[in-house]
């Protein structure tokens, strides 16, 4: 889906486009694993953003769940105007991804080798 801006908007669109096609599709556990939300998120919006925490937390929600987003994560410091130690509390932008637990995997965008093997555990997991 289009995204507007950088204010990741399209966070709530992708889960709510998702879940209505998994609806129409029988609404069963099993729609759940035929379409998958994949967002993909600039380093500063992930971290600064509160829309993607707050779509983060509707996970477990039964009106809410799509079965598991993957959100991808482009680390390229373009969004940033401080270095990541005076810009958050955590080590990495991704970690507002712990607080439900989710795995959080880091890989070299350079070695497509790693990152289809990446998309593989990920899309395993979920």
């Amino acid at each position: 889906m289009a995204n507007p801006s950088h204010l990741e908007a399209v966070n709530p669109c992708v889960t709510g486009r998702a879940r209505a096609e998994q609806h129409f599709l029988g609404g069963k556990k099993e729609d759940r694993e035929t379409v998958v939300p994949i967002v993909v998120h600039g380093d500063a919006a992930i971290a600064g953003q509160g829309i993607v925490f707050e779509c983060l937390q509707m996970e477990s929600l039964a009106n809410y769940t799509v079965g598991g987003t993957i959100h991808v994560v482009i680390n390229n410091q373009v969004g940033f105007t401080t270095t990541p130690d005076r810009a958050r509390s955590s080590t990495y932008c991704s970690e507002v991804a712990t607080s439900i637990s989710a795995p959080i995997f880091h890989v070299n965008a350079n070695s497509m080798d790693d990152v289809a093997n990446t998309f593989r555990i990920a899309a395993q997991y979920r």
